[in-house]
């Protein structure tokens, strides 16, 4: 149990330094008005984690397992209300009730911002508006299927740490199957409808194949959650005696995994040019090396070409606005017409139609230094 303590505890620690580090960038190169809604339910999230972590912590250390479950009716008939252990099975089924309940709230949180997330990512992409609202609709509806079939789905609500008479299962909240089911179905449902909305959009958009598949792999993280979820139910629904811990461990595990995946799509950028800075900077200390050791005949072209070189990274799957999509249809004839638009301003004569006929990949632009060293006293008429 001490292993689990510590376990628990670490991964919430590393999740507020991930939740921290996302927030903390976003207020930085964005202020406070600039922070999305998403950013916002990441607070609400970890915050929630706290609390299923906490639950987890007193299942545990505090009512060692028990609830009122895996008892046989001559033990429920002979267990005296005032012993230790009839309050430690009923404060043990409170707060595993508590601890599906927040457990749920959680989930259905970080799906949200997922959603919104993609409502951002896909403005002005064609049909991903919609498809995310019909998101937001179904993981509304799911919420409160859910959540009112883990409070209500044992009736009244003081049965669920009843001890005698035996309540039955539904009644168990450390193994419930009615709770267990009901989760599987709707976590994985709505997990496989949110995972699907920005694959058609990624494996259109202008990059490699590797790049392809490395951002639906970071999309459809999602999967290491729901395979979290299903150990976590299936500890649920074997009923063992030692069920009730080992589903309270699943759930913390899960959660974990949830919120670090769920934060990885605004991370990767953050890092991306945290680590483009870094070489960067790298690069230029051992250029500053190497001229600093030369004569006067070398030059440093950093300073002639840093405007040229420097370029505002931008997100693998970042679109134009609406404006754009409004005038021209699509990002493909956006890319010809402004290759059609430089070609005239240079004045070269060339068949527009091969021009729109021509990849993207074929354009190439060149840039060019010449520099020239002349030593001091020797030029034309000098000797």
């Amino acid at each position: 149990m001490t292993n689990f303590i510590i376990e628990a505890w670490t991964y919430l620690a590393i999740d507020l330094i991930v939740v921290f580090i996302r927030c903390f960038a976003q207020w930085w190169n964005k202020g406070f008005r600039g922070l999305a809604m998403d950013d916002y339910l990441m607070v609400v999230a970890v915050l929630l984690y706290t609390a299923e972590t906490a639950t987890a912590h007193y299942v545990g250390a505090y009512w060692f397992g028990l609830a009122n479950s895996g008892m046989t009716p001559e033990m429920r008939a002979s267990l005296d209300p005032h012993s230790l252990e009839y309050h430690l099975r009923v404060k043990g089924s409170q707060t595993q009730l508590f601890g599906w309940l927040v457990y749920t709230v959680l989930l259905w949180v970080l799906k949200t911002c997922w959603l919104c997330f993609y409502l951002r990512l896909g403005d002005g992409v064609s049909n991903m508006q919609l498809k995310v609202k019909v998101g937001f609709a179904f993981v509304f509806v799911t919420f409160f299927a859910t959540f009112f079939t883990i409070l209500c789905g044992c009736w009244p609500i003081s049965k669920h740490w009843q001890i005698y008479p035996d309540p039955g299962n539904f009644c168990y909240p450390a193994v419930s199957r009615l709770q267990a089911w009901t989760l599987i179905t709707t976590n994985i449902v709505t997990d496989l409808y949110i995972m699907s909305i920005p694959l058609p959009m990624v494996w259109n958009a202008h990059i490699s194949v590797g790049k392809k598949l490395a951002l639906m792999a970071m999309f459809c993280g999602g999967i290491l959650t729901t395979v979290a979820g299903i150990l976590r139910c299936t500890f649920v629904l074997l009923d063992r005696p030692d069920g009730p811990q080992q589903a309270g461990e699943w759930s913390c595990r899960e959660s974990f995994i949830a919120v670090f995946v769920s934060n990885i799509p605004i991370l990767y950028p953050i890092v991306f040019r945290f680590f483009k800075h870094v070489s960067g900077l790298t690069t230029g200390l051992s250029h500053g090396r190497t001229s600093e050791g030369t004569e006067n005949k070398s030059y440093k072209l950093s300073t002639l070409s840093r405007a040229s070189r420097k370029k505002k990274f931008k997100h693998p799957l970042s679109l134009p606005g609406e404006t754009f999509y409004e005038r021209y249809g699509s990002e493909e004839e956006i890319v010809k017409s402004q290759q059609l638009n430089q070609i005239q301003e240079e004045g070269e004569e060339k068949d527009k139609s091969k021009i729109l006929s021509a990849p993207l990949d074929d354009i190439t632009v060149t840039t060019t230094f010449r520099v020239q060293s002349q030593e001091a006293g020797s030029g034309p008429g000098k000797k």
